[in-house]
């Protein structure tokens, strides 16, 4: 008996319709069940902030020439809370101070076998519009880093999934650049000025956008969910870092 829902290897397909052949009515049926019917898997992802939070002690340099270091910033997460700042080549210590911030508690839409489809969270970081040392202008928009790249800063761009329910740490002030007043910090990666996006609405308080989305692999083509846009809110003096889910 053929196992339920088999995949057909392609070469195998390709020989149903050489030339001079005739496919029967089992292979137009093998034909048609390899196609991805995405409305079948439903899948995506149900984003919220978990009720789990940590506490950590940062220090926030800015450069002194961003032409010779390459970066604006640097953010260390302290060893021990209240340590004293390590003096970096090429950086200015501006501020040291706790962040506290919750995870992300992560479900899929759906009982997707996660063994079979290797379910990846992709991360993409809101960018504004930016002309390169070539000349090129990059159009506005959500754009994944290359995971080196991520890493370099402190963030992951990909997460791999390993259970219908996890949480994830997004080091969500790592999407930040850092100023001496922690009010004044802007998105990672904008320029100040005019019309640059800031502050939200209601609460007066920095923010910095992502989308996430859910990747899955299936028979060797990658397909992805539906993005859900998080708005990471910068916390006051006092308050958690906090997360506007659409």
């Amino acid at each position: 008996m053929e196992e339920i829902n088999k995949l057909t290897q392609r070469e195998e397909l390709k020989t149903y319709f050489e030339t001079g052949k005739y496919p029967t009515q089992s292979q137009f049926g093998r034909f048609i069940d390899n196609y991805v019917h995405l409305n079948e898997f439903n899948f995506g992802l149900d984003i919220k902030a978990s009720g789990n939070y940590t506490m950590k002690y940062y220090h926030f340099y800015l450069a002194e020439n961003i032409q010779l270091s390459g970066r604006g910033h640097a953010i260390v997460e302290a060893e021990m809370a209240n340590s004293a700042p390590k003096k970096i080549d090429g950086y200015i210590h501006v501020l040291s101070r706790y962040v506290g911030y919750k995870y992300l508690k992560i479900k899929l839409s759906n009982e997707l076998d996660v063994d079979k489809y290797q379910p990846k969270i992709i991360i993409k970081r809101y960018k504004q519009r930016k002309t390169l040392k070539s000349k090129f202008v990059k159009d506005p928009g959500f754009y994944q880093e290359l995971p080196p790249d991520a890493e370099s800063w402190s963030r992951q761009s990909e997460y791999r999934v390993t259970s219908h329910e996890m949480e994830i740490d997004i080091n969500p002030i790592h999407y930040f650049r850092p100023n001496k007043d922690y009010k004044e910090f802007y998105p990672s990666g904008t320029m100040k000025r005019p019309g640059s996006f800031r502050h939200t609405v209601h609460h007066r308080k920095p923010y910095s956008l992502i989308q996430m989305c859910l990747e899955i692999d299936v028979n060797g083509t990658k397909y992805r969910s539906q993005p859900t846009k998080i708005k990471i809110v910068l916390g006051g003096e006092n308050d958690l870092m906090s997360y506007v889910i659409d």
